[in-house]
Parts: C-alpha cells; sequence; structure tokens
C-alpha cells in the first residue's frame, strides 16, 4: 500500500522547487531492505535497496535517482485477488532505468542519450508489460531542459493485466499515485493527500531559506506520518480500510490475507529538487516503533547533485 505525491515544474515555481515528491514504503517488516545510499558498484546512482535476492546485481528498487537526472519511483497494484504470475521482479523496473545503459528484459540496450531515453525506456516497459505483475511506475528526467514525467502500467479498471496505459503527466500541478492507477478517486487517502501537499506547497511560496526548506520537509513528513482514522487502539480491520490511511499502522495478523504478522509504512521519504541540488530526507521506521510513528524517529537528510560526475559524493 505504497502512496506518493508530487509537483514537477516545467519551470522552479515561487517556492524555488523544480520537484517535490513525497512517498511512503508499506511492505512486511520481515523482509530485509536499505535505505537510500549511494550504490557501490554503481556510484552514479542513489537509491534504496531491497536486499533480497542474495545475487546483488539481482537486487531492485522501488525509488532512486541518478546523476544524470533520472528518477523513477514504483508502486505494485492492488488485486482484488492478489497472485504473482509476473516473471520479473517489479524492483527491476527502476534499477535497469537507472543504470546508464539500461537494458529491457527483451534483451535491448537503450540509446546511451538522455534525450528520448525516458520515453524509449518507457516504451519497452510498456510492450513488455506481461512479464511483471501488476505496477505503476513514473519515469522522470530531471533536467531543465527536458523536464518530464512518463507514467506506465500494465493494468487499468477492469485490473486485466492485458490492458494497461503509457502517458505524459501534466506538469505544475499535485499528483497522488497508491496502489491504483493514477485518477482513481476511489482512494480517500490519495485525494485528501494531494490536498494538503498543495495547502503545504502554498505555505511555502516565496521563502527560499534553508530553514524554510526543513520546516517544509518537516511539514511533509507529518502529512505522511497521518494514519487518521485509525490509531494504536483502533487499526484497520480489512484491506480496503488502507485505502484511507496515508500511513500504514503496524499490523499483527488482525488483517485477513496479510502474508505475515508484520506489515505497514517501513519509510518515508521527501525529495526536493532546486537546480541540480537535490535534497533527499528519510525516515524509517523499525518495527517496534511503526504503531506510533509520531514517537522518536531520526529523519535523515542528504544532497545529491545532478549531472555531475560519478565519483561526486553524497
Amino acid at each position: 500500500m505504497c502512496i506518493a505525491f508530487w509537483r514537477l515544474g516545467s519551470k522552479e515555481h515561487l517556492d524555488g522547487y523544480s520537484l517535490v515528491l513525497a512517498f511512503n514504503r508499506d511492505e512486511y517488516f520481515q523482509r530485509p531492505t536499505q535505505g537510500f545510499h549511494i550504490w557501490k558498484a554503481h556510484p552514479h546512482i542513489c537509491a534504496p535497496l531491497d536486499l533480497k535476492p542474495e545475487q546483488e546485481e539481482h537486487r531492485g528498487s522501488w525509488i532512486g535517482v541518478n546523476r544524470q537526472g533520472r528518477l523513477a519511483l514504483l508502486t505494485n497494484y492492488r488485486e482484488k485477488v492478489p497472485h504473482h504470475d509476473g516473471k520479473i521482479s517489479r524492483g527491476a523496473l527502476v534499477r535497469d532505468f537507472l543504470l546508464d545503459t539500461p537494458a529491457t528484459p527483451g534483451g535491448q540496450t537503450l540509446s546511451q542519450n538522455d534525450k528520448g531515453m525516458v520515453m524509449e525506456y518507457a516504451k519497452k516497459i510498456f510492450e513488455e508489460r506481461e512479464l511483471y505483475d501488476g505496477f505503476n511506475l513514473v519515469l522522470f528526467d530531471l533536467l531543465p531542459e527536458q523536464m518530464t514525467a512518463v507514467y506506465v502500467t500494465n493494468r487499468g479498471e477492469d485490473g486485466k493485466g492485458g490492458r494497461g496505459s503509457l502517458r505524459v503527466l501534466e506538469q505544475d500541478s499535485v499528483i497522488g499515485l497508491s496502489n491504483s492507477t493514477i485518477g482513481d478517486l476511489s482512494w480517500p487517502k490519495v485525494c485528501n493527500g494531494k490536498t494538503r501537499f498543495s495547502d503545504i506547497l502554498q505555505e511555502r511560496a516565496e521563502k527560499n531559506t534553508d530553514e524554510q526548506d526543513t520546516k517544509t520537509i518537516m511539514k511533509l513528513m507529518e502529512m505522511m506520518r497521518d494514519n487518521s482514522p485509525f490509531d494504536r487502539d483502533a487499526l484497520p480491520q480489512k484491506l480496503d480500510d488502507l485505502k484511507q490511511c496515508i500511513f500504514v499502522p503496524r499490523l499483527t495478523g488482525n488483517i485477513r490475507l496479510l502474508e505475515s504478522e508484520s506489515y505497514g509504512t517501513r519509510s518515508t521519504n521527501v525529495l526536493l529538487l532546486r537546480g541540480s541540488k537535490l535534497t533527499i530526507a528519510e525516515c524509517n521506521y523499525p518495527d517496534d516503533k511503526a504503531d506510533s510513528c509520531m514517537d522518536a524517529v531520526d529523519t535523515n537528510i542528504m544532497y545529491f547533485n545532478l549531472n555531475q560526475s560519478p565519483k561526486s559524493v553524497l
């Protein structure tokens, strides 16, 4: 039940940012992961990482960015009847996009030229969409001269794998996405979150200071930690309840259809882009604190410069 909100600008807004993005990752706590970091084998990439399988080259991610200005985010599509028929891990969708010359599952290596590569990669994934379980993939080009975002999904309103869509997303407006397709108004947390996200950005306008940056991050973090209408004494009782809460409190087997004893929001990320400087804020929620998301949880802030040598450090 991941959820993301963002605004991509065709130019910098009054608040100084060409991208503002907030993302919650919901996952089983038993699944080992690593937060945002520079990848040792690919130092031009900064992204979290799924630590399974054991072979490092086969591990995937759900969000990430590289020095060339490519950013990707991924959510799974929630099926009414869960099934896992995909031949390729969905985490490879983000990983391969961030590599210098990503190869699609069909084996074709894409152009090394960044311009047009986003759409080229999106088209190849759309052609091969049936190789994956249900997914939503958003691909960004963050370089000023070619700022764009492309959405690819292999699901539609009927939930059938043969359907799907590929389209360029509008800019300069707030977009929300969870585990259904973009534009699905039946998820209250997406609709409510978009309004709150917009309100926070309006408060931020015309205050381009580091202090205001920190305040914006904290306000977005607070929004992304909102588990209303639930609390630790009144947890969700069925999967459809999770359409309501932006932050999923730790669930311990009280919901049917869960595959393990512990599930919930594992991390929150807020990304702010001004010029070539990307600010990445991250909160990770350990299993023993995930049902009390407002308790003492540290927020780590790092900086990543786009369009620079891979030798640059965070």
